[in-house]
């Protein structure tokens, strides 16, 4: 995934991309509100909206924006997330990928 930079910085561009995506507004709902989660809890990350689902990479923890450098308890806040919207919506799955220090979240609607 390339990582626009720019992007990352800036909520309202990512918040766009997946407003505009043409996912169901049942997912768009979840993910905006995923997505307020991750930027509320300073963290840099992008999103790309692919076929099988959407994927969020996390990059860094502000204010470091050290590429693969996180807040223990940032992290703890955004799996949370994850973890109740999977609760709340059986036809969710989600994947979690590590790799040279960025963390992917895929996440897949039934």
């Amino acid at each position: 995934m390339d990582i626009d930079i720019e992007q990352c910085r800036e909520n309202d561009k990512i918040k766009e991309i997946i407003s505009s995506s043409g996912l169901p507004i049942k997912y768009i709902k979840l993910l905006l509100r995923l997505s307020d989660g991750i930027y509320i809890n300073g963290v840099n990350y992008n999103v790309k909206i692919t076929d099988d689902g959407v994927s969020i990479l996390l990059i860094s923890s502000k204010p470091e924006n050290r590429t693969g450098l996180f807040r223990t308890g940032a992290l703890t806040n955004i799996f949370y997330r994850i973890r109740e919207i999977e609760k709340e919506n059986e036809e969710i799955e989600t994947e979690i990928r590590v790799s040279e220090g960025l963390i992917e979240v895929m996440i897949q609607f039934g």
